[in-house]
This record gives structure tokens, C-alpha cells and sequence, in this order.
């Protein structure tokens, strides 16, 4: 079991796999996809592999690496941002599998003694799942917008006044059950 999760072959497995994933919601996403996958490729792709060619081994403060905790704590700061304003529920997610990261920094910085494994698989596992989180969402996104055309990709918001006057307009009584003037995406769900 620790030799999977401290093996080669999984970082490099996960590395091709997240260029893969990357490239292909670089190419077919939306907005937040590609905002998604321009983070993890700068912050866990270039920025640690420039690292690891310019210094032997870094350093290291009570067990945690700053340059990784400094990472991942940017990656989830960008992620949070993406999740707040984005039209996709999947990067909330993605933004709830950092958070874990960050608290495996936390627990290895606070904790004396804490398991190497348990703190290998809090920082790396979350990632397997971000990957995840991204290619169903870069595919449910696809799937979206062949089906049922464009569709805004982040949100917007208004100012309150503008949506009262538009509620006014629209629906009688203020009860909201005017139908719409012409057919939607969502009138084929029924």
C-alpha cells in the first residue's frame, strides 16, 4: 500500500493524466473549465517541475514543504474564485478536494508526530479527484452545450433594484408561474 502511494509510476501516472485532461478542456471547455485547468497546470505542473530542476531536494519547515504548501494554498485561493463566479456546481468541488490539501499542511505543521502515509495521501489523493471532478465536468459541459446550444458560463449578478422591476413585469400576482414567451432547453425536460 505505501508502495502506490509513494511509487514513481503514480506521479507520473498522474502527471500524463492531468496534461491529458488539461489540453482537452484547454481545447473543448467553457471558461471555468479552462480556468480550471490553466491553475493546475501552472501551480502543479510547471511551477514544481522548475522547482525540482533549480534546487536538489528544497527544504523543509516541521515536515512540510512551503513550496507545495504555498502552492496549494494559491491553487485553492484561485479555485474558491472559480467556484464563487463560475456556472458549474463540479468546481466547488474541485475547489472542496484543495481545501483537504491544505488541511494535510495544516496537520503535519501542528501535529508532532503524524503518519508519513496519512500525510502522502492527504496531500496527493485529493488531486486524483480534482482530475476527476474536471474531465466529468469538462464532458457534462460538452454533453450540455451539443444538446442544448450556448450557455453563459459564469455568473452575473445585477443589482437588486433591476431584478425587483424584472419580477414585477414578468409575473403576475408575483406568484412567478407566467411561462416564459418563448420555449426553452428546460421545457423538453417535462
Amino acid at each position: 500500500m505505501i508502495e502506490l502511494l509513494l511509487s514513481d509510476s503514480r506521479a507520473m501516472a498522474q502527471d500524463i493524466l492531468a496534461w491529458v485532461i488539461c489540453i482537452a478542456a484547454l481545447v473543448w471547455g467553457g471558461g471555468p473549465e479552462r480556468a480550471v485547468a490553466l491553475v493546475w497546470l501552472i501551480f502543479f505542473e510547471l511551477v514544481p517541475g522548475g522547482y525540482a530542476l533549480a534546487a536538489d531536494g528544497g527544504f523543509t519547515l516541521e515536515g512540510v514543504a512551503p513550496l507545495y504548501a504555498t502552492i496549494d494554498f494559491v491553487a485553492v485561493v484561485c479555485w474558491v474564485g472559480i467556484a464563487l463566479y463560475a456556472n458549474r456546481n463540479y468546481t466547488l468541488w474541485i475547489a472542496a478536494m484543495q481545501l483537504l490539501a491544505i488541511t494535510a499542511h495544516l496537520a503535519r505543521g501542528l501535529v508532532e508526530s503524524i503518519s508519513s502515509v496519512a500525510y502522502v495521501t492527504m496531500v496527493s489523493v485529493p488531486g486524483w479527484f480534482q482530475l476527476l471532478l474536471l474531465a466529468v465536468g469538462l464532458f457534462r459541459h460538452i454533453y450540455r452545450k451539443r444538446r442544448h446550444g450556448e450557455y453563459r458560463d459564469w455568473r452575473l449578478s445585477s443589482p437588486p433594484s433591476s431584478i425587483s422591476v424584472k419580477s414585477q413585469t414578468m409575473m403576475p400576482n408575483g406568484l412567478g408561474l407566467q411561462k416564459a414567451p418563448h420555449p426553452t432547453w428546460r421545457d423538453d425536460l417535462k
